[in-house]
């Protein structure tokens, strides 16, 4: 410090010098000590995050993850409870996982989900980032919670609750805690951190290791299943093929007297139709599959639909002596539905109930009012359904008893069928069992269509029934000249014999050049013709046909397309080319006769519209 004289003149200057060697060795001391105890924590960090890492690494379900938090945070941290919970970000709520309180695990399977609040874990979600609160009760009071311990009787007064999130996607929240007050510091956030991180990574892990392992089992499952359909459509389509083939030998042989002609006849159509029903099962469900099933909707009345399917299965009924009662309510309403699909379903349910129905055994079959809906139930004293297989009852290609011992015949295509048709109609499908043994009961419930569509939808119902009884009695073809058009030699002979036998004079042709040359030298009244063909198919035919009418100014020709294929998209191209009538093979003489004369009775009432009768050649 400056000294001056009396004058205030400058004459010295005073000074203290102080020796801060030891002072600054004891800072450079201070700083070192505390790196090292850095470096050590550090150190001990690493060695709890090794086995921690290594049993994340390792795990195969969440409780193992869980458990390697809590004996990490134990060893880590204050920590006298733990809580862990996952974040389902569809419906913004914590669903609780895992709960641990001075030793003892405690079950959270009740707890409830946990809304997105302002609590520590809610702002660990919402903020993404660690929560540390002093003052524990305060923060969480009013907000759903768990308390942990023996007595459920903890009462910490620190937390930190941690997110867990992978690639900024939350996954979850570890919320610990402690009796001490303040008792979280910079260290135990850190520590905290990366196991957190650790640990999403390990849980994300997890879930996709279950979803890969469900995938796995799903297409194993799906594999067996596709095995075993392959397996059982061998042996369905076999078995009648068997039956036919070797009546038809014996037919052959000459050597069978009238009566086992009689029989043989009867078992290959049996066959037959059996064939036509595994094949038809096997379109339909491809048509469900692809989305192509679709329905042609009228007024319906059910009780006709379940007449016509029990008049079909009749003789089986009557062949194993079942007592088939009907109850139906001709006052249950009416119903807006497909009446050829709407059978299908009763049939599969009355073919089912025949079938796994014991000689002398008892169906009853119900038609009823409920509510706004009609209700067909069918039900049997058959073989039952087993209690593990009746949520299964309804799924494709799956069948209760699948093996080479088994006691009845069938695909397991029925049921998946009539789901999908009833489903379709707005309806539902039900089938109850009490077990195997103890019968069986399919409920089917359809809407009743609405009272302002009824009154003029009922009258086109009557005359749509009456109209379809008319051309089914007038079905004779005296004097109807239809041209058969197939390459396939032995399909052109059944249609031409059938038709004869209906009085029809029937021309064949077995290519679209020789059906272009009779149509050009006789007089045709109906075509009936293949699709499928060498060279060139029925379409090209049509569309040349209707190329000379059109050339001509001649009359449409009535044209029948009867091919092998089947579904919506193949009826559209069969009319878009120019046919009137798309019919499935295999088809039943009868139904062709009938179309046959369907379609000559229109043409006439064409012709006498148009006073043109001589306009065809």
């Amino acid at each position: 410090m400056p000294v001056h004289n009396e004058k205030g003149e400058l004459i010295g200057v005073v000074g203290v010098s102080v020796d801060a060697t030891e002072h600054k060795r004891t800072e450079a001391a201070l700083r070192e000590a505390d790196h090292q105890r850095a470096i050590v924590e550090y150190e001990r960090l690493l060695d709890r995050l090794a086995p921690l890492a290594q049993a994340l690494g390792t795990a195969r379900d969440l409780l193992a993850i869980f458990r390697a938090l809590r004996d990490f945070c134990v060893a880590s941290m204050p920590c006298i409870g733990i809580f862990i919970s996952l974040y389902d970000a569809e419906r913004d709520v914590r669903t609780a996982q895992y709960a641990w309180g001075e030793g003892v695990e405690v079950d959270v399977s009740t707890l409830p989900p946990m809304p997105i609040t302002d609590g520590p874990n809610s702002l660990a979600v919402r903020e993404n980032r660690i929560i540390i609160t002093d003052d524990y009760l305060r923060a969480t009071e009013g907000h759903p919670g768990v308390k942990v311990g023996v007595d459920n009787g903890l009462m910490p007064h620190s937390s930190m609750a941690a997110p867990m999130s992978v690639m900024g996607r939350m996954v979850g929240t570890i919320e610990v805690q402690a009796y001490e007050l303040a008792a979280y510091k910079a260290e135990h956030e850190t520590a905290m951190r990366v196991a957190v991180n650790l640990a999403a990574v390990a849980i994300e892990n997890v879930r996709l290791f279950e979803r890969e392992t469900e995938a796995r089992a799903e297409a194993e499952a799906a594999s067996r299943a596709k095995d075993e359909f392959l397996a059982t459509l061998s042996h369905e389509l076999r078995t009648p093929l068997t039956a036919m083939l070797g009546w038809t030998n014996l037919l052959r042989s000459g050597n069978l007297g009238e009566g086992l002609s009689a029989q043989a006849l009867e078992v290959i159509e049996r066959n037959a139709r059996t064939q036509a029903q595994l094949i038809e099962d096997i379109l339909d469900v491809s048509r469900v599959i692809t989305g192509k099933l679709n329905l042609s909707v009228q007024p319906v009345e059910l009780s006709t639909i379940i007449g016509s399917a029990v008049s079909t299965v009749r003789p089986a009924v009557e062949a194993k002596a079942i007592d088939l009662r009907l109850n139906l309510d001709a006052r249950a309403g009416i119903i807006s539905g497909d009446p050829t699909r709407l059978q299908q379903v009763i049939w599969n349910l009355l073919s089912n109930a025949v079938k796994f129905t014991p000689q002398g055994g008892r169906i009853e079959v119900s038609l009823e009012r409920s509510g706004l809906c009609v209700q067909v139930r069918v039900s049997d004293t058959g073989c039952g359904i087993n209690r593990n297989f009746l949520p299964f009852v309804f799924d494709r290609f799956r069948q209760a008893d699948s093996s080479t011992t088994r006691m009845h015949s069938g695909l397991g295509l029925g049921l998946a069928i009539v789901r999908h048709v009833v489903e379709m109609h707005g309806g539902t499908v039900e089938a109850e069992s009490e077990g195997e043994g103890k019968g069986a009961t399919f409920t089917v419930c359809l809407p009743v269509m609405a009272l302002r569509e009824r009154v003029s939808e009922v009258d086109m119902l009557w005359e749509e029934n009456a109209t379809r009884t008319e051309i089914q009695e007038s079905a004779s073809l005296a004097g109807v000249r239809v041209l058969v058009v197939d390459n396939e030699r032995d399909a052109r002979a059944m249609i031409h014999a059938g038709l004869e036998e209906y009085g029809a004079q029937v021309h064949e042709a077995a290519s679209v050049t020789e059906a272009l040359e009779i149509l050009a030298r006789e007089k045709i009244d109906v075509l009936v013709s293949d699709i499928g063909m060498p060279v060139r198919d029925g379409y090209e035919m049509i569309r040349l046909v209707r190329g000379i009418e059109a050339k001509d100014g001649v009359q449409t020709l009535p044209a029948i397309a009867l091919t092998a294929y089947t579904g919506e998209e193949a009826v559209r191209l069969s009319l878009s080319a120019g046919y009137q009538m798309h019919m499935a093979k295999p088809v039943e003489l009868n139904k062709l006769a009938e179309a046959v004369a369907q379609m000559k009775s229109k043409d006439e009432e064409e012709t006498r519209r148009r006073g043109d009768a001589g306009t065809r050649r």
